[in-house]
């Protein structure tokens, strides 16, 4: 009983931090730990006289740094004091398993305070999710923070479910760290987005070609319908219309990767004790094992059970060298997991002068395949001539017996007198 009654008090302090940015702020903020702490040793304080202390840290967080124009001096006085505080409640809430405090948890992913939403994720991990807050959890799997989506990802293997299941294997956090993550311009790659979407951080990586979006109340597919010069295609129709020229893409990429990594290999890494020049050499080693043939592959494989069946609109098709690619196009699909349609951009982002080089290859494949199927044709055709033959004399062979032996039968007849 006094649990809940702790928590219940815990739950109103949430509630109120969270909902700051949409209104005023109260004069005054209640925590858990405020209610429930002891008095520091030898401070001769009161329980109650503590608790205020807390209370008091909480409010002028809310009010020196939320409610009000930053003041940067007394911000940084304060707010790592109140940020733990809250932790702390959130914390409780978590602990205590009790579903009842999921809307209240929830609403702390409205606050722009990155702990306090990482603190969240971990307390709703604690209670355990179930199919039923999928709805609520399927915006935070798109928070713009890294470390927010990962926690929230680890959260989701906390619950059992089938939508839970789903979710699980659609979210992948692909990066870490707690500075958000901002989307691209689409028309620095020459693309336009359907109205009302909204960019996937996990699911797009404009630096190989690929963003993703979901949309909300718009027709995506009459979007593009509109704009494209070729389609509509399915997945697999498309990957073999095109399967030499993203061949090409394919082997001029990971030549590029190939090129980087020995460049990386022949230069002298800078001395750890630098810290800024070696996190810059480690960060282009990750930049390089994330540009290859894999990296893309996981953009490109589309699963039925997440995606349905994909369509796909060629957006652009330019003539490089002997052959002309799709250069920019869009792969319409059903997030099920996330249960909105969604869609994901893509683009050519080799130069041409390296599709050119890799056709070299790519074009005495292709010779050799159409001579084989030529010649495979050619057999097929003469071993349906010789089967028709075979048939025809067949049925000459089996006309002659057939007349023969009604001859037999005739004469046999005669000869009996019938």
């Amino acid at each position: 009983m006094k649990l809940r009654s702790i928590c219940a008090g815990v739950a109103a302090s949430v509630v109120f931090l969270a909902g700051l940015t949409s209104g005023p702020a109260p004069s005054r903020a209640t925590s858990l730990a405020a209610r429930d702490s002891s008095p520091a040793k030898n401070s001769g304080a009161s329980p109650k006289a503590a608790a205020q202390t807390k209370d008091e840290i909480v409010a002028k967080y809310v009010n020196s740094c939320l409610a009000q124009p930053t003041k940067e001096d007394e911000c940084s006085k304060v707010r790592k004091t109140a940020v733990e505080i809250v932790k702390e409640d959130l914390h409780t809430l978590g602990s205590s398993t009790d579903r009842t405090y999921m809307p209240t948890i929830l609403k702390i992913f409205k606050n722009d305070d990155v702990e306090l939403r990482l603190a969240a994720a971990d307390a709703i991990g604690m209670i355990g999710p179930q199919d039923g807050d999928v709805d609520a959890l399927i915006p935070l799997t798109n928070d713009p923070v890294p470390d927010v989506r990962r926690a929230v990802m680890q959260t989701v293997t906390h619950g059992k479910g089938p939508a839970l299941a789903l979710l699980q294997q659609r979210i992948v956090a692909t990066r870490s760290g707690s500075t958000p993550d901002q989307p691209p311009d689409p028309v620095k790659f020459g693309l336009t987005v359907a109205p009302n979407s909204a960019y996937l951080f996990d699911s797009s990586n404009p630096a190989l070609g690929r963003v993703s979006y979901v949309t909300k109340g718009t027709d995506a597919t009459g979007f593009f319908k509109a704009k494209a010069k070729k389609g509509p295609y399915k997945w697999e129709e498309f990957r073999q219309q095109y399967r030499y020229q993203l061949k090409d893409e394919e082997e001029s990429l990971n030549q590029a990767q190939q090129s980087a990594g020995k460049q990386l290999e022949n230069e002298k890494p800078p001395d750890p004790t630098n810290v800024q020049a070696f996190t810059e050499y480690m960060q282009r080693i990750a930049s390089v094992s994330t540009q290859g043939s894999a990296a893309r592959m996981s953009f490109d494989t589309y699963q039925p059970t997440l995606y349905g069946s994909p369509t796909v609109y060629v957006l652009e098709e330019r003539q490089i060298g002997q052959r002309s690619y799709p250069t920019r196009y869009v792969v319409l699909y059903q997030e099920l997991a996330l249960k909105q349609p969604g869609y994901r951009l893509g683009w050519t982002t080799v130069p041409d002068d390296a599709l050119k080089s890799a056709q070299v290859a790519s074009q005495k494949e292709q010779k050799e395949e159409e001579a084989h199927q030529a010649a495979s044709k050619t057999d097929e055709e003469a071993a349906k001539k010789r089967e028709a033959e075979l048939d025809s004399l067949t049925k000459k062979k089996e006309a002659t017996e057939k007349k023969q032996f009604k001859k037999g039968q005739s004469d046999l007849e005669k000869e009996l007198g019938f």
